[in-house]
């Protein structure tokens, strides 16, 4: 009975001891145990103030889907294709004995004109019936229909295209006023937030899919505007050009690519970039750049150690294009580019996203590193010419090569099937019985090195071909995805 009595009254001790160490808990700590609680149910950190995030619930992606999917819309587009033709197999003219000689001749292989079909997305941002989607989605669309949530039907004309950020604005005329999906601001994101993907894959219309934002500022190798958002929500053929969309329901990115079919590795164009070349599009139809006339590179470690700076930051300049706004300034090759409008250049290739998103005519400032002394310099921004102006003023007067070149962007990207992180530049075209047309280089080849050298842009790919001498060079082509050395004998200008 003694026994019992010491086990009964240890038992009580330990009741005790435990409902006074709970009600203490839950007097002192409640607001930590609340916080905890909520944190979880949110998805959130307790620690971090997301007070103006809006918090995660159970119907959070429902009722975004609600309220963003009536501004989705579904896109086909139609282009008019001519294709080879013939009434009879290429067999039945071949002899049947397989002797190599045909029994009679094939007659000439017409041509027959088809309709080429492409799906995509896009979303209503203004309720007159204007839908922002993917370049790629209407390219050389000959009709394009929009299909609305309620599935009805209406012809849209391109109102503006800018192939270098894959940006594309349509329009309807429905007589209505339209849902309307808000645009949010894509800097705001960081990695881990919440996103929702609405579209059409593979025709399956207003697809819901959530993730989160894997990766800010992406770089995939899709041109100077290479900065995209990375995500897992699931994205599809025919999501392209439909809005990546936050908790709030505000779009924070267009889908545009993917690294591969069911990778769960999806990329969106970040609004804010859309955002600045809207009213172009709206006004001219297309993207009028400011430029500065530079060719730069990287700082490398090497660099970096050479030039004594304290932090790997900045551009060095390679070259400065005759007459060009950095010429008239008097910016020097061996420059380095430290700041551009107040803003700190971390990488090189930032730079040419800044100075393209400046209205032309702009002065801007610009911090310079010269001769181990930071110096502040003024330049008026010019307008960008293109690729093949720029070729035209290029001194190549010794030597004949015989194509012309472009950056790579994502329109490129598709139309020849171009890995991500391809590099180069895209052939645009050759002429007949050029040192490059003899050596086999093909319009739509990608050019990634000129013998050692490996090509980053049109500017630098017409640089470094203007100084070849006359004899043998290696190219290395990428071509129906593989790599390939092609010798070119070039010949000294007659």
């Amino acid at each position: 009975m003694k026994r019992f009595a010491v086990v009964g009254a240890s038992i009580l001790v330990l009741v005790v001891v435990f409902a006074l160490g709970y009600f203490s808990a839950s007097s002192s700590d409640s607001k930590v145990g609340l916080t905890f609680s909520r944190g979880a149910i949110a998805g959130e950190q307790p620690s971090v103030d997301n007070s103006d995030i809006g918090a995660l619930t159970p119907y959070t992606f429902r009722d975004v889907a609600r309220k963003v999917s009536p501004a989705v819309v579904a896109i086909t587009a139609r282009t008019a294709v001519k294709v080879p033709h013939s009434e009879f197999p290429s067999w039945f003219f071949e002899d049947p004995f397989g002797r190599g000689r045909r029994r009679r001749q094939a007659p000439k292989r017409e041509e027959r004109e088809l309709w080429k079909t492409a799906g995509g997305t896009g979303f209503i941002i203004d309720a007159s019936g204007l839908i922002l989607t993917n370049n790629h989605v209407v390219e050389d669309a000959d009709e394009i229909d929009v299909i609305l949530l309620d599935e009805r039907h209406f012809p849209a004309t391109v109102v503006g295209r800018d192939p270098e950020t894959d940006v594309a604005l349509v329009k309807i005329d429905t007589g209505e006023d339209l849902p309307v999906a808000r645009l949010g601001d894509s800097n705001a994101l960081q990695v881990g937030d919440w996103v929702i993907a609405i579209g059409n894959p593979y025709g399956l219309d207003h697809t819901v899919t959530v993730g989160v934002v894997s990766a800010k500022e992406r770089r995939i190798g899709m041109g100077n505007y290479d900065r995209f958002i990375q995500t897992d929500a699931m994205i599809n053929p025919g999501n392209s050009g439909g809005p990546l969309v936050d908790i709030r329901g505000e779009v924070v990115g267009i889908n545009t690519a993917i690294a591969g079919l069911r990778t769960g590795i999806g990329f969106a164009v970040p609004i804010s970039i859309a955002k600045a070349i809207l009213p172009d599009l709206k006004t001219k139809g297309k993207v009028e750049r400011a430029w500065l006339g530079v060719t730069i590179q990287p700082i490398t470690p090497d660099f970096q150690e050479s030039l004594g700076l304290k932090e790997k930051q900045g551009a060095i300049i390679s070259e400065v294009i005759k007459d060009s706004p950095a010429d008239k300034a008097g910016m020097e090759v061996g420059d380095v580019i430290l700041e551009f409008e107040g803003k700190v250049i971390r990488a090189s290739w930032e730079l040419p996203e800044m100075v393209g998103l400046e209205p032309i005519g702009k002065k801007v400032k610009l911090i310079i590193l010269r001769n181990g002394k930071q110096k502040q310099i003024r330049v008026k921004l010019g307008a960008k010419p293109s690729s093949e102006t720029l070729a035209s003023e290029k001194p190549d007067e010794r030597i004949e090569l015989g194509l012309s070149v472009r950056d790579i962007t994502p329109e490129t990207m598709r139309r020849y099937r171009f890995p991500d992180d391809i590099g180069g530049v895209v052939v645009a075209d050759v002429n007949f019985k050029s040192p490059a047309d003899r050596a086999g280089i093909k319009k739509g080849d990608c050019i990634l090195k000129i013998g050692w050298t490996r090509i980053k842009s049109a500017e630098h790919f017409y640089e470094v071909s203007s100084k070849l001498e006359p004899g043998v060079q290696m190219f290395l082509i990428y071509r129906n995805g593989g790599q390939l050395f092609v010798p070119v004998r070039i010949r000294e200008k007659e």
